[in-house]
């Protein structure tokens, strides 16, 4: 049987090979001269060109595993959040978080002001909705220190694993393969009584 290959023009070719050759420098690059969020940004960005969304593939740009029981728990919790939580605010974060997230470590790759434009409140208010996000469990919040900034740093988020999964495309077909298959067998229909 032949192999059904997608056709790869050699714009794109050298478009993916220029971001691996630029990907390999970032990260050969001295980590106390470049910081670790322009560094996350810089990777993420390069994941994202050469992955895009409107590429006719299974899971263009990578993907975000939740399962339908773990979505429904978390959306039946934020239901159930009191008015004062803004639970419609806190429903959109989580939506954005799933849609931008850092393909190698989970990281939210959205600032304070892009989640705050995105959702269309205050910037003051991301942080308790955030906050909220993280009490429920959902995502989970870490400090970076910024050179030449006082104060325990910048809040820095991050999914919980538990909640949802991301990766590449490559990743998923290798972890699938050391999974057995199950055995199907055809199963003939009960006639009617």
């Amino acid at each position: 049987m032949a192999e059904i290959v997608r056709l790869q023009t050699r714009p794109d070719r050298v478009k993916r090979e220029t971001a691996a050759e630029i990907r390999q420098l970032i990260l050969a690059y001295p980590e106390q001269d470049l910081p670790a969020q322009a560094r996350a940004a810089i990777l993420n960005t390069l994941t994202r060109a050469t992955n895009p969304d409107e590429r006719e593939s299974i899971w263009p740009g990578g993907f975000v595993m939740i399962n339908r029981v773990q979505t429904k728990a978390v959306w039946d919790a934020i239901r159930a959040l009191p008015g004062a939580d803004r639970p419609g605010h806190v429903r959109h974060a989580f939506d954005l978080v799933l849609l931008n997230l850092r393909h190698d470590n989970g990281e939210v790759m959205l600032t304070r002001d892009e989640i705050a434009a995105e959702i269309g409140c205050a910037a003051g208010h991301v942080s308790r909705i955030m906050g909220t996000l993280e009490r429920m469990g959902v995502i989970r919040r870490e400090r970076r220190k910024v050179a030449g900034m006082q104060g325990r740093g910048v809040a820095v988020y991050y999914i919980n694993p538990h909640v949802g999964w991301n990766g590449s495309l490559q990743v998923r077909k290798e972890v699938a393969e050391d999974v057995k298959q199950p055995s199907l067998r055809l199963v003939e229909p009960t006639p009617p009584a």
